[in-house]
């Protein structure tokens, strides 16, 4: 068995699959609707049978109550979007510091076409290095935005960012789902390390959520990171335990 694929099992359920849930969005947006309180958010997390967690290295000590039934990805990208570059993401965290922290992985950001893209990969390839010498895994979350991104949703840009965050060394792929299993299942095939559909901002219908896991299960991801379609849910807890539902 690869290292990687070690050190993703040490994230995953019993069966290989694996439900995040993202609460790093007070960095980017500020305190959004349902994350107002984060320990009722990872309460409901932890309640709702997910396998972990991300997020910043502040909420840390306040997530460290809930260790024993999440596992806890540091987050060590970070950006605003009040920023002049909203798309220009920055470590803030290092992979010593998850160690420290007590943390079971870490994350990162790549926004592949940003005008930043160049600093983001380099950054990625070096937090690939430490969590290859830590033994730390690392989901990578590979995002297709930029200039030349007409549509971030498109199957071919969505292959190319899987596959360039696999080359550099993440363990599993966190991207959004293209709108089909059919399309998706390309991106699926052409990416050596797992693949997490995204969930992305808090859509009308929770019902259209779970159909798209679904499509993504069907095509080959292994599991998603849902965050504003749970957190936001009128019932959290019952959000988490029907994602959770798909991928166990």
């Amino acid at each position: 068995m690869a290292s990687n694929e070690i050190r993703w099992l040490r994230l995953a359920t019993p069966n290989g699959s694996f439900v995040m849930v993202p609460l790093d969005h007070g960095v980017s947006v500020g305190p959004v609707a349902g994350l107002e309180n984060p320990r009722l958010a990872l309460e409901a997390a932890a309640n709702g049978g997910a396998s972990c967690v991300t997020l910043h290295k502040g909420l840390v000590p306040l997530a460290s109550s809930f260790a024993d039934r999440l596992g806890l990805l540091l987050h060590l990208s970070a950006s605003s979007d009040t920023a002049p570059d909203p798309q220009d993401k920055r470590l803030v965290a290092t992979v010593e510091e998850a160690l420290r922290l007590g943390c079971d992985g870490v994350s990162i950001h790549i926004n592949v076409g940003s005008a930043t893209e160049s600093r983001q990969i380099e950054d990625a390839g070096r937090v690939a290095t430490a969590c290859a010498e830590w033994g730390v895994p690392l989901i990578t979350m590979a995002y297709p935005r930029g200039p030349k991104v007409k549509n971030p949703h498109d199957p071919k840009l969505l292959a190319h960012a899987a596959r360039l965050a696999a080359e550099l060394g993440a363990d599993a792929v966190k991207l959004p789902f293209s709108g089909s299993a059919e399309t998706y299942r390309d991106v699926v095939h052409g990416c050596p390390v797992p693949i997490l559909v995204a969930g992305g901002p808090t859509r009308g219908s929770f019902d259209a959520v779970l159909k798209d896991l679904k499509a993504a299960k069907q095509a080959g991801a292994k599991g998603c990171s849902i965050g504003r379609n749970v957190f936001q849910h009128a019932d959290p807890t019952k959000a988490v335990a029907a994602v959770a539902a798909v991928f166990g």
